[in-house]
């Protein structure tokens, strides 16, 4: 069932990538890698980076097609459930990632691709 409105998966992508970008500073323990930080951050701020230029109504520019933008969210989501196992994490760095990836996946499925008629135009 697809009840995500493009705009509403626009107000969660810019929530996300705050959470991508501020979870690991806040949540994985100081002997953590830098990469297995850096990871999340960077994907928070691409994540900003290419919402921002979406054809949805949350964005800056309408560049690039929503499509593209949830096969995009997609990948990610299934890099963040491969990757704790490639990289062999624990604790709290690998539920952070297993959360955010099927968090991802699980918006992508659950998300319309095409902005609904207006209920001034029915």
């Amino acid at each position: 069932m697809k009840f995500l409105t493009l705009k509403l998966h626009g107000v969660i992508d810019y929530l996300a990538a705050i959470g991508l970008i501020v979870g690991p500073l806040v949540l994985f323990p100081a002997e953590t890698s830098s990469l297995v930080t850096a990871i999340p951050i960077l994907a928070g701020m691409a994540l900003i980076i290419y919402s921002l230029v979406t054809d949805y109504s949350v964005s800056a520019r309408r560049v690039i097609p929503f499509k593209l933008h949830l096969a995009i969210d997609f990948a990610a989501g299934a890099a963040f459930l491969v990757l704790p196992f490639l990289l062999g994490l624990t604790g709290i760095p690998q539920a952070f990632y297993l959360v955010m990836g099927a968090a991802v996946v699980l918006v992508v499925l659950t998300s319309q691709t095409e902005e609904e008629p207006s209920a001034a135009m029915a």
